[in-house]
């Protein structure tokens, strides 16, 4: 549409279409387009999962303490697996993941509508706390899918270190 000289474009239709981010600035006024300059740790989604812990056994990894984890070990042979719904709003995914007992031979990382493989990654224990980055870019909700966790073996996801960009 052009108005007065100048031309208007629908902001979520041509994001959509590009796979860009769009998100609004209440405070500012001001529209947001692609990947976002700071960070928004993924704790801030609702975790009902039983996962979830603020226990300090739990969120204290390599002697650092995340205080807000997702936690999982289990006392026998099992897949692992929990999801995020970053519902269209970024456009990168930084998740930090700790194999706790073992190494996690196999992690996928899939959009939860289409089924689409974004990542696939193993974490050994050796590695410490690793860095995935993910393309999200709309993405409305994300599935995380730990493969073949061995006996007393699992995983840490710091949840105020890990986020959203």
């Amino acid at each position: 549409m052009t108005y007065e000289g100048n031309t208007y474009l629908p902001v979520r239709a041509v994001a959509g279409a590009l796979n860009v981010a769009v998100d609004y600035d209440k405070e500012t006024s001001t529209v947001l387009l692609g990947e976002k300059t700071e960070g928004v740790a993924i704790k801030t989604q609702k975790f009902s999962d039983a996962d979830y812990s603020k226990d300090k056994k739990h969120t204290t990894y390599a002697n650092k303490d995340y205080q807000e984890v997702l936690y999982d070990v289990r006392d026998a042979l099992r897949s692992g697996s929990f999801m995020l719904f970053p519902d269209k709003k970024y456009q990168k995914l930084v998740l930090q993941i700790g194999a706790v007992g073992a190494d996690i031979p196999k992690i996928k990382i899939e959009d939860g509508q289409t089924k689409a493989l974004l990542k696939e990654e193993s974490v050994a224990v050796k590695d410490g706390m690793k860095t995935i980055e993910v393309d999200i870019s709309g993405v409305k909700e994300l599935f995380i899918y730990f493969e073949k966790l061995q006996s007393d073996a699992g995983y840490v996801v710091p949840l105020t270190t890990s986020y959203y960009k």
